[in-house]
């Protein structure tokens, strides 16, 4: 909840050196005085936007000190955010206390500023104190989403102080002989040899780089042997040496035979995000870990904490890739036949996934129970442990695991190993992860001891709150990752609240006046609830349609790109004279989002369209807005299915034959030039442009662009995708030791001369090649 920096920066395997930023940083300090203060806030709050919170936090201490004016309110509310990013709690406690005191007009940030402080007494266990405090804000806050937040946090301060009244016969142990003065997190056994594995910040001895935001250096795998009674470091053949680089490695999970091993790593600037590895013992050592296949390791995405089934046959992870419920969420991937074939991973549905992180997930095959952690649900403070149980993984029950397995700071990666269970938490210090462990006999008996009884009434979460979104108020974002070779995941741009109205007698071709931030979908006929446009066609049916040019909206928006404005100006300018009797839009989403948000996203589509089009000289009695909500194909759960499933189609209907020019769209996969992109399509760069004259600059993976239909192009696929790819499946393939065109081809039932075509091959493959797979289903 509070403890970000530790979140951020260790468990999410999101630890990166600030490589030369700290001498810049050092520099451009020497001279600060001499510096304005509007300099300064532009400096700090571009560092605070990109949560590089130890370097914002030195400006705005410094602005702070030059303009000692009370009203610097959102340089103060950001100052106690840095402070609470790097763990020291209670300089922010007494920047939240002194601006929550405000009591001005203009203050807009004191019911935030109650609200932080009050999170911070709950991690503090001041659970009654914080209680009183988020009370505070409910009654006085006019923000109906941070009133949600506290309603949930009030409840898990009631939650805390009536479980901390009992005992429930449950203990947990610091791993005294294991833990360092560094992290140590994420303890697994190897169902093979006994041995420990786990992740931390000390110094192993091999080449690594240091963590500037964290104690010791950036995580790396060690094992342990048990030796008298006492975990010591392994030093077999079995180290993890192999598996570690000189950046981030995080905890795994072993297979059940305990010759195969699945982690974490993030490598090079963390620009491609972190991927989820998997490598086997081989001749009693590790094998070069190889990543799995872009079905997990989706590209600018985070893939992390993975956890295999005992069948080996599902995989479990954390991602916060586009789709899910808010930062990380828990996804899942069924197997193939094939290994590591791994299938489309599945989000597991907002009963589990907070508007929050959800993390570290733990599957146990005893008690067919998910185990998690989460600091978006109700509970303690910080992140803590929750059991999911239920006949269904989309409508399970959810339960907080409870003292001693949860605190008041960050609780999470639970595991069972045999009859032993791990846990890792900051609660000792509030700042460094230690590993916990207890006792269990039978794993099945003790995990509904766990959630059975009192702690079922008082431990589950009330389901109210699981739909819960936020406002901002917590800046849990990730470092911006750049330099993509596939689509970046698009954060959904939440549309602005409608305001329901009735509008006055309509005059032909004019819109009514609009209120700040409404949308035509709010306006309602007077006699029914009508969209503003016409939603179904009147009289007899066109006896003849053309369909034109499909258009493509980003993720939760509703705003025209600018191949979209393109296309409607020339849709216009051909129907200039011509005898239509109608145009039909027919607007669509994808799966993201309930369905009733859905609809209403694509009804907003559709007028926007309709709008655009009456702005242009379209008459209003002309346009019939049909909204969709989910495509027909939408189930697809695939960032291409998912960007061609959010797409408006439009219908020109006439009584006589008519023919209209058309373009055809192609999504571009990588970041080129017009000129690059014509070489590509083998046409005249000022050919493409003039399609295309709205497109400024470097073209950006996931544009749209437009190509006229009459000319004869067949545009490679690994470069270009259009409407008809989403039924398909493609990813890019690692060419492995001894694997030849034919032995992949066969792999995955394609023609060996579709490959070479695709990868535009000269010769024979060779292992570590990277190639384009394009399978038609």
């Amino acid at each position: 909840m509070t403890s970000r920096h530790i979140n951020k920066r260790t468990w999410n395997l999101e630890i990166r050196p600030r490589v030369f930023f700290g001498l810049v940083l050092c520099l451009s300090l020497v001279d600060l005085n001499a510096q304005s203060v509007p300099r300064l806030r532009k400096v700090a709050d571009e560092l605070f936007k990109n949560s590089r919170f130890l370097d914002a936090t030195e400006y705005y201490e410094k602005i702070v000190s030059l303009d000692k004016r009370k009203e610097l309110f959102e340089a103060r509310y950001r100052l106690g955010i840095c402070y609470v990013e790097s763990l020291r709690y209670a300089e922010a406690e007494k920047v939240f206390e002194e601006l929550g005191k405000i009591d001005k007009q203009e203050n807009d940030y004191r019911a935030k500023a109650i609200y932080r402080h009050a999170s911070i007494l709950k991690v503090d266990a001041s659970f009654e104190e914080a209680d009183s405090l988020f009370a505070q804000v409910i009654s006085m806050s006019s923000d109906q989403e941070l009133i949600k937040l506290s309603r949930k946090q009030k409840e898990g301060c009631l939650l805390a102080l009536r479980q901390s009244k009992k005992d429930r016969g449950f203990s947990v142990t610091s791993l005294d002989d294991v833990n360092s003065k560094y992290h140590d997190f994420g303890a697994v056994i190897n169902p093979s040899n006994g041995q420990l594995v786990l992740a931390t910040t000390r110094n192993l001895g091999g080449v690594q780089f240091e963590g500037t935001q964290v104690e010791g250096v950036l995580p790396d795998l060690a094992s342990f042997e048990k030796s008298r009674e006492r975990w010591r470091l392994n030093s077999n053949d079995q180290r993890f040496d192999r598996l570690n680089s000189e950046w981030s490695e995080g905890a795994g999970s072993f297979a059940q035979d305990g010759n195969r091993f699945y982690f974490s790593t993030c490598e090079g600037d963390g620009s491609e995000g972190c991927k989820i590895m998997v490598s086997n013992l081989e001749n009693g050592r590790w094998s070069k870990a190889e990543p799995l296949n872009e079905y997990i390791n989706e590209k600018g995405t985070d893939s992390k904490q993975p956890f295999i089934s005992v069948t080996g046959d599902t995989l479990f992870f954390s991602s916060n890739r586009a789709g899910g419920y808010g930062g990380s969420d828990i996804w899942m991937s069924l197997k193939g036949l094939a290994p590591e074939s791994w299938s489309p991973a599945i989000n597991m549905g907002d009963a589990i996934n907070s508007a929050e992180e959800d993390i570290t997930p733990y599957y146990s095959s005893a008690f067919k129970c998910l185990i998690f952690a989460s600091n978006g649900h109700v509970g303690y403070g910080g992140f803590d442990l929750y059991a999911a149980k239920g006949v269904s993984f989309f409508e399970p029950e959810i339960y907080n695991l409870g003292a001693p397995f949860n605190s008041s700071l960050d609780d999470t990666y639970f595991n069972i190993s045999s009859n032993l269970g791990f846990l890792s938490s900051n609660r000792a210090d509030g700042r460094l992860l230690n590993l916990y462990s207890f006792d269990v006999t039978d794993e099945s008996l003790f995990l509904s001891l766990l959630i059975s009884g009192e702690s079922l009434i008082d431990g589950k979460v009330v389901s109210r709150f699981r739909n819960t979104r936020t406002l901002d108020l917590f800046a849990f974002r990730v470092e911006d990752y750049q330099g993509y070779e596939l689509f970046a995941p698009e954060k959904r741009i939440k549309p602005k609240p409608s305001v329901i109205a009735k509008r006055e007698a309509k005059q032909k071709n004019t819109l009514p006046a609009l209120q700040n931030g409404q949308s035509l979908a709010s306006y309602q006929e007077d006699d029914g609830p009508e969209s503003y446009f016409k939603t179904a066609s009147t009289g007899r049916r066109s006896s003849y349609q053309v369909d034109y040019e499909h258009l493509y909206f980003r993720s939760g928006s509703f705003e025209l790109q600018p191949s979209a404005i393109q296309s409607l100006d020339e849709l216009v300018a051909q129907l200039n004279g011509l005898n239509i009797s109608s145009i039909e839009i027919l607007a669509y989403t994808d799966i993201d989002g309930s369905k009733d948000f859905n609809q209403q996203l694509s009804s907003r589509r559709g007028n926007e369209i309709a709008k655009y089009l009456m702005a242009s000289g379209v008459s209003e009695n002309l346009i019939q807005v049909r909204a969709r909500g989910e495509g027909p194909l939408s189930s697809r759960n695939s960032w291409y299915a998912k960007m061609f499933s959010r797409r408006a189609e439009i219908i020109v209907n006439a009584e006589t034959p008519l023919q209209l020019r058309r373009s055809k769209p192609y999504a571009v996969r990588y970041k080129k030039t017009l000129e690059e992109l014509g070489q590509l399509l083998g046409i005249a760069p000022s050919t493409l442009r003039k399609s295309n004259n709205r497109i400024t600059g470097i073209v950006e993976p996931g544009t749209i662009i437009r190509i006229p239909e009459d000319l004869v192009v067949i545009p490679n696929i690994r470069f270009f995708l259009e409407e008809k790819d989403m039924r398909n499946t493609f990813f890019m393939y690692h060419v492995k030791q001894n694997e030849t065109l034919s032995t992949v081809a066969s792999r995955y039932q394609i023609p060996e001369e579709l490959i070479a075509e695709i990868n535009q091959l000269e010769g024979e493959l060779e292992a570590g090649d990277q190639i384009f797979i394009y399978r038609i289903e």
